[in-house]
């Protein structure tokens, strides 16, 4: 079946989603996923980024529905309440997100979460109701990526991958999602560095040296220096868009 999406992150991007939830560990946490669809850009241009439907749910039985994605950087945002919409928050998120994400030739194509709770598996029925709205924001047979990570999993130094990816039609309130050593082969994440030249994605990563780079991370204590919307809505001088993960591991 065509109906599978291919997720490729960089490095970067899978270390700053999980520093927010090391940061944060017990509190419900969310970002929104930044990057490139590299299969659907024909049939995705048409829309102008925006659809009046949730019709992404419906591609499901042909190949419109694939996709091949790369995700190039996270970018942190809530940490305090499980995020729901409407919620003028969300919409700030949003449009502050897509405009930087368009500065750089790239869109806004998923969003990470983690629960609150260490052994919660699933997606709440509220933090549901926000997948679906943002769905209904994507370009037409385009599907909404999400990263749920595993509390489970989050351990220092790490000893696995923490991400489970799936898209927002597949996100079933009433279903534990599976941790990341079980997932299917559409429901994990490889991993490789972002070519600025090609605007591909271009040298593969292994799982071995991803956990190496979230070790390194956390040693640096990166994790108490990253920073999300809250933060910014607390301190307006706090950038959250631009946070290089060299940055964060040597600012003092």
């Amino acid at each position: 079946m065509s109906s599978s999406a291919t997720v490729v992150a960089s490095p970067e991007a899978y270390t700053k989603a999980l520093l927010h939830c090391y940061k944060y560990p017990t509190q419900p946490v969310m970002g929104m996923l930044v990057g490139k669809r590299l299969s659907e850009d024909a049939g995705a241009t048409g829309s102008g980024g925006q659809s009046g439907t949730t019709g992404g749910n419906n591609g499901a039985g042909g190949s419109s529905g694939s996709s091949s994605s790369f995700v190039s950087d996270a970018v942190p945002l809530f940490h305090t309440l499980p995020m729901t919409a409407p919620n003028p928050m969300l919409e700030v998120a949003y449009a502050h997100v897509q405009y930087a994400a368009c500065t750089t030739g790239q869109s806004l194509i998923g969003v990470y979460i983690a629960n609150e709770r260490l052994m919660d598996n699933k997606v709440a029925p509220i933090t549901k109701k926000m997948l679906d709205a943002l769905q209904a924001r994507m370009p037409s047979q385009t599907k909404l990526l999400v990263w749920f990570i595993n509390n489970e999993c989050l351990t220092s130094p790490p000893v696995g991958l923490a991400i489970t990816s799936l898209t927002a039609d597949r996100c079933n309130p009433e279903k534990a999602i599976p941790l990341p050593s079980q997932a299917s082969a559409e429901e994990s994440i490889t991993f490789g560095r972002w070519n600025s030249d090609t605007l591909a994605p271009g040298a593969t990563v292994t799982e071995e040296g991803v956990m190496e780079t979230v070790s390194n991370a956390l040693d640096a204590f990166a994790h108490y220096r990253i920073a999300d919307l809250d933060d910014h809505v607390e301190d307006p001088s706090i950038n959250y868009l631009e946070q290089p993960l060299s940055a964060l591991m040597t600012r003092k």
